[in-house]
C-alpha cells in the first residue's frame, strides 16, 4: 500500500499544486478530462470484476484498488480479486505522459460474499493437502536456488552455488496454511537485510494472508500475493511471485527485486528456488 500511496500522492502534487507562472517560451498542456472506464463481474464469479480503460487520448494510467489483488494496476484492461465481502472503491487516475495533470474517477462495488476456498490440486501442494498444520517450504541447497537477472527470463547477474547462502537463510520456513489461507515467515528471530551488507538481524515478520492465483501471471502463469510488508526467501524480493514449477518436492517462483521501501525495481527479477522444510 505504501508504493501507492507515494504514486498517488505525486499524482495529488501534479493535480493540485500551485499553479505555475506565464512562461511565453514554453507551454503545459491541459489538465485531462475525468477518464471513463467499466466495471464487470466476470460471470460466475462474485469475486472478481474486469476493469476496462474507456478513455480517449495518449495518457499514463493508474488503478488504484484497495482491498483488491492486485492491489494497484496500469493496465487498459485487467481482473481483480476481492476475496473479502464488503464495499469497495476502484479509482482511475490519468495524467498527461509529460506529467502536466492528473485527473481521477472513482466506481463503487459491492462484493456479496466471501470468496468460496476451494482447496484445488495446486493449493494441495502448496498448503500440504490443504490439511490443518499446512507446508513450509525453505531455500534449496542446490545450486543456482538463487539467481537474480535483469528481466523475467534473464538471470545472468548472479547464481547462488551449492550450498552459497548463509545459514540464516537455510533455516527460515515460509508457511502456507490452507483454512484462513494463512502465511509465516518462521525465520526462527533473524533475516537477512540485503540493504545492510547482507548481515542477519532481529526482523519479526509476523503473520499475515496469501492469495493463490491460477493463470494470472506472466505466461499465464500462477501467481502468490503475500502482504505489502512479506516476503519469501530473499528481503528484497517482491511480495507477488510468479510460480514457474510446484510440485510436492519443489517450489520455484520469480519475482521483481525490490527497494528497501518496497517499490519494485524497473531492473530486477529473482528466480528462488524451495524444497519442503
Amino acid at each position: 500500500m505504501q508504493k501507492i500511496l507515494s504514486i498517488i500522492t505525486l499524482l495529488a502534487i501534479m493535480a493540485f499544486g500551485c499553479k505555475p507562472e506565464q512562461d511565453d517560451e514554453y507551454s503545459l498542456d491541459a489538465l485531462p478530462g475525468a477518464p471513463k472506464f467499466s466495471v464487470e463481474f466476470v460471470a460466475g464469479d462474485s469475486n472478481r470484476v474486469v476493469i476496462k480503460d474507456l478513455t480517449t487520448g495518449s495518457f499514463q494510467r493508474l488503478w488504484d484498488l484497495p482491498g483488491g489483488t492486485p492491489k494497484s494496476s496500469v493496465k487498459a484492461i485487467d481482473t481483480i480479486l476481492f476475496t473479502a465481502k464488503g464495499d469497495y472503491e476502484i479509482t482511475l487516475y490519468v495524467s498527461q505522459k509529460d506529467g502536466s495533470g492528473t485527473s481521477a474517477a472513482s466506481w463503487q462495488i459491492n462484493i456479496a460474499n466471501d470468496a468460496a476456498l476451494v482447496c484445488t490440486p495446486k493449493m494441495a501442494l502448496l498448503t500440504g493437502d490443504c490439511g490443518p498444520a499446512g507446508k513450509c517450504w525453505t531455500l534449496s541447497r542446490a545450486a543456482g536456488a538463487v539467481k537474480v537477472g535483469p528481466t523475467y527470463d534473464d538471470y545472468s547477474w548472479y547464481t547462488s552455488p551449492a550450498d552459497g547462502l548463509q545459514n540464516d537463510q537455510y533455516d527460515d520456513g515460509f508457511c502456507f496454511t490452507f483454512e484462513g489461507q494463512v502465511f509465516q515467515n518462521r525465520n526462527n528471530g533473524q533475516s537477512v537485510n540485503p540493504w545492510n551488507g547482507y548481515q542477519p538481524e532481529p526482523l519479526d515478520p509476523g503473520v499475515g494472508d496469501f492469495v493463490f492465483q491460477e493463470g494470472t501471471g506472466i505466461l499465464g502463469r500462477d501467481q502468490i500475493l503475500l502482504p505489502d510488508n512479506q516476503f519469501m526467501g530473499v528481503w528484497d524480493c517482491d511480495n507477488l511471485l510468479d510460480v514457474v514449477k510446484l510440485t510436492a518436492t519443489e517450489l520455484v517462483v520469480r519475482g521483481r527485486q525490490r527497494a528497501q521501501n518496497g517499490t519494485p525495481l524497473t531492473q530486477g527479477w529473482f528466480e528462488l528456488t524451495f524444497v519442503p522444510q
